[in-house]
């Protein structure tokens, strides 16, 4: 793909990376950077911080079923360059979006719903049917992501990363004015709360659609490597089984967790600190699609590595201001209305997690790495790992226990991670991919040929 802007083109490399990657990076973080937002509300409901960590468990159900289009965004970014390829990506789009609406109501009827939120989550009573109504209602947001794929794609190829980030902010401040609006009026439990995120993420993509529609009728006409629905579908198989691999490891964390000692500590501790730490993580992932748009072998020795290593850190760093007693305070105490003798142990998870979006940045580029040389099974190979790593030592942990509970879950995540990066770079080697400072071993075709 060339510059579409020669003058941005010939700026210095960490310019051009930073202009794509932070309106990206938001993108990335405003779908978790909400939660808290949301979370503000929800927890001010009769049930406090268990209400919030109930949806959150029914939501991580609607990421699973919706994980089926994980591998959407990197799949419109290199096959829709065309009319037709547009066509048939919208269209493969849209039928996995309803794919995902079937699923995500089997869940929420028996005898499904009793394998779901009582076998897997433990869940009785009010938890349980609140846990059912919570994923049910989740759907028009759920088919929202499916909705978006083109625009998302279309702008992030033509690497117009900062329209996107327009609807973004639009989103971000709906759901701020809005969030702070209905807890002073006393408009606070999970149904405001989801229905607040609801309507912010269709406006959204209503943007999203809008800012996009320009470039996707200046698209060239068909030409003879047109990518059929077909060719689309097998491609993304892999990066959607990855996205759904960890999914299936963030439903399987309630699980986990009501096998510690003390379950209902841990879970409240496990989502309000990684309601904080998600946002980061997700900025930290979207180095894949910065390598895919600015691919290593095509850019300055080392550039684009060190850029992913320097955001991983920065996104690590962040996480530790929450290790000044001030702003944990404001956060754990004021906002997500935790336990005053449990904030000290939310400081101690998060140092724990902090170093997580730096492995995650490192991991992400290499998985571009994969994408950009039609290897998407090196990324599924990735996120197997990472799910058997967690599950290994969460259950270790759990027979074991050699540290609090609350702590169990980010060992497990770190530990997962810290395992998968290492799958990633093994198989970027088996490939003979470029190495991680963009000398090219290969001659296959990439994005960009």
């Amino acid at each position: 793909m060339k510059e579409t802007d020669n003058g941005a083109a010939s700026r210095p490399i960490l310019w051009r990376l930073s202009a794509f990657y932070f309106p990206l990076a938001l993108q990335g973080i405003s779908m978790a950077l909400t939660y808290p937002l949301v979370g503000s509300v929800v927890a001010h409901g009769h049930l406090g911080a268990t209400e919030y960590a109930i949806l959150a468990q029914a939501q991580a159900i609607m990421f699973l079923v919706g994980s089926v289009g994980s591998g959407m965004i990197s799949t419109g970014m290199i096959f829709a360059k065309t009319r037709k390829g547009a066509r048939n990506f919208t269209v493969l789009s849209i039928s996995l979006g309803l794919c995902a609406i079937i699923l995500q109501t089997l869940c929420c009827i028996p005898p499904f719903d009793q394998f779901v939120f009582g076998r897997l989550y433990h869940l009785e009573g009010e938890l349980f049917s609140l846990a059912k109504k919570m994923l049910l209602l989740s759907i028009p947001m759920n088919f929202s992501f499916f909705v978006r794929n083109t625009g998302i794609a279309t702008l992030f190829r033509e690497k117009r990363t900062d329209k996107a980030t327009f609807a973004t902010f639009f989103r971000i401040g709906l759901t701020w004015v809005f969030s702070v609006v209905f807890v002073r009026m006393g408009l606070v439990g999970w149904k405001w709360g989801l229905g607040l995120t609801t309507f912010a993420v269709w406006v959204e993509t209503i943007l999203l659609t809008g800012l996009a529609l320009p470039y996707m009728k200046r698209l060239p006409a068909e030409s003879e490597d047109t990518a059929s629905i077909g060719r689309q579908f097998a491609f993304t198989i892999p990066l959607s089984l990855g996205g759904m691999m960890l999914c299936v490891s963030g439903t399987m964390i309630p699980i986990f967790l009501a096998l510690t000692p003390d379950p209902a500590v841990a879970r409240n501790i496990h989502y309000i600190a990684f309601g904080i730490l998600n946002p980061l993580s997700a900025a930290a992932a979207k180095m894949q699609s910065v390598v895919i748009a600015f691919p290593p072998r095509e850019q300055k020795r080392g550039s684009v590595f060190a850029f992913a290593v320097g955001i991983g850190a920065m996104m690590s760093i962040i996480s530790l201001l929450l290790q000044l007693p001030p702003i944990a305070n404001w956060y754990f105490g004021g906002v997500q209305n935790l336990a005053q003798p449990d904030i000290p142990l939310a400081m101690k998870a998060m140092l724990l997690i902090g170093v997580i979006p730096l492995v995650i940045s490192a991991k992400s580029y290499a998985e571009g790495q994969a994408a950009v040389n039609m290897r998407p099974n090196a990324i599924l190979s990735c996120q197997i790992g990472y799910l058997a790593a967690q599950v290994v030592v969460f259950f270790a942990m759990v027979q074991l226990k050699p540290i609090p509970g609350y702590l169990m879950s980010g060992c497990s995540i770190l530990a997962a991670q810290l395992f998968s990066l290492l799958v990633i770079r093994i198989a970027i080697r088996a490939n003979h991919i470029a190495d991680d400072f963009g000398v090219a071993h290969t001659e296959r075709n990439s994005l960009h040929h």
